[in-house]
């Protein structure tokens, strides 16, 4: 007995502590991922917890084989380390699955995920804040290149991981103080006004378009919100007015981020030659990965192919090389080709699909209302095909989007039926 509940603890706490793991390095995710799809896979069995091999669970798995099938067909392009990686990627796999499980069983509590997540968000917010103002963090450590990046030093990634845990971090400030019957949500007004001023200072102008996204689109979805989010529209839009006129760097910060909108949207419905591209246009980069995946429509190009088939393409000056496409769903067609990304579309809409008509069938609490769609949102939010990303296959983004995922298992068809037996 004492075994299964230290296992049981080992188990909760290493999910715990995942997003504390992203602010240490890769090295740390790695450990604590593989520690936690280890004692998952033992706890799950020793106590015969049924883990549902539901048809959208068959298609991811058929994703990642798939993957792993067109990385071996194109390893002597991406190379032998790579196509090792390709299978490796089933940790994503195994990730999803044992946290669905977990979620679905109530072994784990989100409630605790969701405080971890506030306090890491609220702290990066406030040292992000700091350091733009007087040119070092908390920690002694200085811009670097004149960008925001709080404790993660010279990776300017400080507003791209309050963006990622943003709306986590809101359902928790909910959960806490749902019970209250507050006129005016104090709480939620200081952890939204922080988090989206410190995005708009941040270096990732992306993170900051995205928070302000979704703040729009809970104010239209949810009344409880609104009265909140008014007040911080009153309090922050005459701020940003003002340093968007008075600050060079936020003056130029944004203004590239309209020329490079306005390039994008040129580059594939004008064919504009004249303009001035810039070396960081993504607009050029998604050109390249269209030019690149039409090589290998079908079957794709294998795991991280990006980086090596784009220097080999024939040069215009539309032609940009990176390290990977930066869209979750052109990283997908070029790495998986059209199977794949068949795959994976199958898998997303089938989860889609099966948690509307929960929603839908059965009579949800507020609580669990506003909670799940708070996750529903993350999600498509995270997915979102008009927005750059990360490396869909990276540790660091890949581990945020199919924990996310998981979360949906909050909701789930099990445990409404057995409220409604009961």
């Amino acid at each position: 007995m004492l075994q299964k509940i230290n296992l049981a603890f080992l188990v909760q706490n290493l999910f715990y502590f995942i997003p504390i793991s992203l602010v240490l390095g890769s090295l740390i995710i790695n450990i604590t991922l593989v520690i936690f799809i280890f004692l998952s896979g033992i706890y799950i069995v020793k106590n015969n917890i049924k883990i549902n091999y539901n048809f959208h669970n068959i298609f991811l798995f058929l994703f990642f084989l798939f993957i792993i099938f067109s990385s071996l067909i194109n390893i002597k392009v991406i190379g032998y380390e790579n196509f090792i990686k390709s299978i490796l990627l089933l940790k994503f796999f195994l990730i999803y699955i044992f946290l669905e499980t977990l979620l679905i069983h109530k072994k784990i509590q989100l409630k605790i995920f969701f405080i971890i997540c506030l306090s890491l968000i609220i702290f990066v917010s406030l040292d992000s804040i700091l350091q733009f103002h007087t040119g070092k963090n908390i920690l002694g450590f200085p811009l670097h290149d004149g960008r925001v990046g709080s404790i993660f030093g010279s990776e300017a990634i400080a507003g791209a991981f309050i963006q990622k845990f943003f709306i986590f971090s809101l359902a928790c400030v909910y959960i806490l103080t749902n019970k209250e019957n507050l006129k005016i949500n104090y709480y939620e007004i200081f952890f939204l006004l922080i988090t989206l001023y410190a995005t708009f200072v941040a270096s990732n102008r992306m993170s900051f378009l995205i928070v302000a996204f979704s703040i729009l689109i809970i104010f239209f979805s949810f009344n409880r919100y609104k009265k909140n989010l008014f007040i911080i529209f009153l309090i922050l839009l005459p701020i940003f007015f003002y340093m968007f006129n008075s600050n060079n760097i936020i003056n130029s910060k944004y203004n590239d981020l309209k020329h490079k909108i306005s390039s994008a949207v040129n580059i594939f419905y004008q064919g504009n030659k004249e303009m001035n591209l810039s070396p960081d246009n993504y607009g050029r980069i998604y050109y390249t990965t269209l030019k690149s995946f039409e090589d290998n429509i079908f079957i794709g190009n294998g795991l991280k192919s990006f980086r090596y088939k784009c220097p080999k393409l024939s040069k215009d000056e539309k032609i940009l090389c990176s390290t990977h496409p930066h869209n979750y769903h052109l990283e997908v067609l070029h790495d998986g080709g059209l199977i794949g990304f068949i795959l994976l579309s199958l898998f997303v809409f089938s989860v889609l699909i099966t948690k509307i008509k929960i929603i839908l069938k059965h009579s949800l609490n507020q609580y669990d209302k506003i909670v799940f769609s708070l996750i529903l949102l993350n999600f498509l939010i995270e997915v979102f095909p008009l927005k750059s990303t990360g490396s869909l296959f990276s540790t660091w983004t890949g581990t945020i989007l199919w924990i996310s995922l998981s979360m949906m298992g909050f909701i789930n068809k099990n445990n409404y039926d057995t409220k409604n037996n009961n």
